[in-house]
Parts: C-alpha cells; structure tokens; sequence
C-alpha cells in the first residue's frame, strides 16, 4: 500500500470514529439521563422497523390500509416521545425520585400501548374505534385508559416543575413548559377523539399527504400537532437562548411566546376542522 492510500484509509478510520461518536454520543447522554425511557425508545426503534418492514412484505389489510402501518406510526412516535422526555426531562426542576416515577409510568404504558396495538394488528384487527368484539372492547378500553394514566403522569411533571427555577436559560424553560403542556392537550385530544368517533367520519375533502388522513372530519391531524409541540417548543426556546447568548435575539422570551401563539392557532384550526362535520 502507497502512501497515498495508506492515508487514504487513515482518514477513512477517522471518519468513521467521527461518526460513530456523533451517534453514541447523544444515546449514551440519554441513557444517562433517563435509562428508563432511553430504553423504551429503543426498543420502540427496533419495533418501527420490524413494522415497516412487515407493512412491505405481508399483505393483510385492516381498514383499507396495511396492518402493520399503524403500529410503525405508534411505534416511531412513541420512541420519539420517550427520547424527547428522557432528553428534557433532567432539565425539570423536580425531584429526582418524582420523576424517575413517572419515567416507570410513561414507559411501563407505552410499552402497554405499542404491545395491544402490534396484537390487534398480529390478529388482523384494528386496535382504534373496534368494538366488534368483548376482547376488542376489552383491549380499547385498556388502551384508553392507559393513556390517560401516561398523560396526567406528564401533566405532573409540568405542574411540579412550573413554580420552581430551571438550571436553563429562561427562553428554554418557557419551551419546554409550553412543549410539555400543548403536548398534554395533545394527548387528551386522543380521548375526545375517541369521545366523538370523529375518526370513522366519511367526507370528500382533501386528505394529508402520505398519512391519508382527512382534513375535515379527522381529529388525528389536530392530535398530530398537540403531541409534537413537544418537540417544537422545547426546540424554538433552545434556539431563541442561543440566539440571545449570541447577542442576536433580543427578548428570546417572545420568540417563544409568539410560536407557542402560532401553535395554538394551528391547533385550533385543525381541531375546529376535525370536529366540524359532528357540528353541523
């Protein structure tokens, strides 16, 4: 081997201990921070992948969509949702045993939800709005109930968390608080969903790309959007501190005020169309 490819391959190695520290890095500063959660988002990883490979390689169909579609979703989301809340987590001024409660919480339901949502699709039936049979009904009413376990458990966090000062930069606090909070109603959008089956109601407008879901008549968009202002927010009020760190944001504060306002209006909108043909 010449010297050329000799360094070459050198810095081919460097490359890939670069990349591989960019990657390990972040899961090992999870794991630090909450090994409950990190681990729940793990194992939801691996499972959007076994789904998204079963929703290309098996055929069967539930409500008009391949079976394995909607656990992938959950799944995705769930790892998403427990990396999130790991990763903020050690941020909120609470106690250290509080939380570690609610990580066991949040993780033990998640893992509840995403295991009766890949065995109603195992079984070839839907696991949302199927009441078909007692086991069906039975395994809905788990689901629903679970959730909201997980919800007032993340709830708690915030009301904690909400009088005390953060070790973080104000801007980043209010993200967070309003994330977690708009995630919460997020959530409970879920129940009033299922409240008012706005799910199974037909119209002709237009849908969303790629999900399919409707714009009207469809309370899953407005669900959409409530959950992820978890990541939204907390994201927007980091930015705005580094902003002002770097002496270019002036009041960081109002950023995160005037895109938490612009959220909720979104939200609004979207929970207004979602509701709107049970309305009428």
């Amino acid at each position: 081997m010449n010297s050329e490819s000799a360094g070459a391959a050198t810095s081919g190695r460097a490359t890939l201990r670069t990349m591989a520290r960019t990657i390990t890095g972040p899961i090992g500063e999870l794991w630090r921070r909450d090994p409950v959660l990190s681990a729940v988002a793990a194992i939801n990883a691996v499972l959007f992948g076994a789904f998204a490979v079963g929703t290309v390689l098996d055929p069967m169909v539930v409500n008009g969509e391949p079976a394995w579609l909607k656990p992938a979703k959950f799944a995705g989301s769930i790892a998403l949702v427990c990396a999130t809340l790991g990763w903020l987590g050690v941020h909120l001024p609470v106690d250290p045993d509080f939380r570690r409660r609610v990580s066991r919480i949040v993780g033990v339901g998640l893992l509840i939800e995403i295991v009766l949502i890949g065995g109603q699709a195992a079984r070839g039936v839907g696991s949302h709005f199927n009441r078909a049979t007692v086991i069906d009904g039975a395994i809905g009413g788990v689901m629903g109930v679970t959730i909201v376990i997980v919800t007032v458990a993340i709830a708690a966090l915030a009301v904690r968390a909400r009088g005390d000062e953060f070790d973080v930069h104000p801007a980043f606090a209010a993200g967070i608080l309003l994330g977690v909070g708009w995630f919460v109603v997020g959530a409970f959008e879920g129940a009033a969903m299922i409240a008012i089956q706005s799910r199974v109601v037909e119209t002709t407008e237009p849908t969303v790309p790629v999900v399919g879901w409707q714009l009207v008549g469809d309370f899953r968009l407005a669900h959409f959007v409530g959950l992820h202002a978890l990541q939204l927010l907390p994201l927007t009020g980091y930015l705005a501190a580094v902003g002002h760190r770097r002496g270019l944001v002036d009041y960081p504060r109002r950023v995160v005020y005037l895109v938490a306002a612009g959220y909720v209006a979104v939200l609004l909108v979207t929970a207004a169309l979602g509701v709107a043909p049970v309305l009428i």
